[in-house]
């Protein structure tokens, strides 16, 4: 039976949670290059987490932000959907590395069974174009229903490409500071499904036992981010999350092999 990106995800029992680089390990290479996955794979992880955009010319590249302002050190100011991909690709992100496409990482993922977890952002202009082009992209995609899911702040974004691709999971993203996110910490996973979400994504600080049993009644795998610090690891392990996503996946990895 050849594994899916459910199967390799779902935690087993006895076994500590998987670690995801954070944009790769950018503790120490620039975010969402690919310096930063190659060194979270050699560090030990099991996968990575990116982020996705489009630029002006339709391509679907690797960048967290909408302009390239923090990670060009305020070098360049543009923003990314202005950009051709030529224009994009001669921008030096950090240490002469280059903005990659998505399609370049998950070949690259493929190639060293890597896990990916592409989150798709939401705060972008042509939403639409976006999600239609993730679609087109995973859905000719060899290792898309063995190594990758999907994830999103935004629940229509999470519907949509769900019911688009029903081979590879999708996950619902949320944190401390968005109302939506609090009502899913206080009143569990029940519309998760609904939305065709088989993951939850809450932030580290939202995890305790209760939500864990609320959020398992109903999804079929938690992961949570970001998780820098030993300490929490080993209790988020503890409290039996699948995997976590961590900016150190090497010192995390280390942190909860430890635990008996």
């Amino acid at each position: 039976m050849s594994l899916t990106t459910l199967s390799r995800l779902r935690r087993s029992p006895g076994a500590a949670p998987l670690v995801l680089g954070h944009r790769g390990a950018r503790h120490a290479a620039p975010e969402n290059t690919h310096a930063a996955f190659e060194l979270s794979r050699t560090e030990g992880a099991h996968g990575v987490e990116l982020d996705v955009r489009l630029v002006k010319t339709g391509e679907i590249i690797v960048l967290h932000d909408p302009s390239l302002t923090r990670v060009t050190q305020q070098n360049d100011r543009r923003h990314v959907e202005q950009l051709s991909l030529a224009d994009a690709r001669r921008v030096d992100i950090g240490r002469g590395e280059r903005v990659p496409l998505l399609s370049e990482v998950l070949d690259w993922a493929a190639l060293h069974d890597q896990l990916v977890n592409v989150e798709v952002k939401s705060d972008v202009r042509r939403r639409r174009d976006l999600v239609r082009g993730v679609i087109a992209l995973l859905a000719q995609h060899p290792y898309a229903a063995r190594g990758v899911w999907l994830s999103s702040f935004d629940p229509r974004f999470v519907w949509a490409l769900a019911r688009a691709l029903p081979q590879v999971p999708c996950a619902f993203l949320f944190h401390t500071k968005s109302p939506i996110a609090r009502a899913a910490a206080l009143v569990g996973a029940a519309t998760f499904k609904r939305l065709g979400a088989r993951a939850v994504h809450p932030e580290h600080v939202l995890v305790t036992e209760a939500r864990m049993q609320a959020w398992r009644s109903k999804s079929e795998l938690v992961g949570t981010w970001t998780v820098n610090d030993e300490a929490r690891a080993r209790e988020l392990s503890a409290l039996g999350v699948d995997f976590l996503i961590s900016d150190r996946p090497g010192a995390i990895l280390r942190a909860i092999s430890t635990l008996p």
